[in-house]
């Protein structure tokens, strides 16, 4: 699912709106007074294991590239200590979370 996903026009309009409710800056670097901007938009509870959370607003998150390297493990997929502390804040979301 996520080549085509991340291809999709679903995705590309939710991107866009997460980045502009961030105001297309890394939020994680925000965290710590710094003002970076942001080039992805990260899905909190990963999408391989929560695809039924892809498009919802809360799940997601505009970060700089540095910042989303760090939320995984590209190799393993496995959520690293800052990506669990960012799933932590949002889990469990509300069954009504609108996408």
């Amino acid at each position: 699912m996520p080549q085509s996903f991340y291809k999709s026009t679903r995705w590309k309009t939710k991107r866009e709106k997460i980045l502009r409710r961030d105001e297309y800056l890394c939020q994680e670097c925000k965290r710590y007074g710094r003002s970076t901007a942001a080039a992805t938009v990260h899905h909190i509870n990963p999408l391989e294991r929560h695809p039924e959370l892809a498009l919802v607003s809360p799940n997601l998150v505009s970060l700089c590239n540095p910042c989303h390297d760090k939320m995984h493990d590209r190799t393993t997929g496995v959520l690293t200590e800052a990506g669990e502390r960012w799933r932590e804040k949002v889990s469990p979301l509300p069954q009504s979370a609108a996408p």
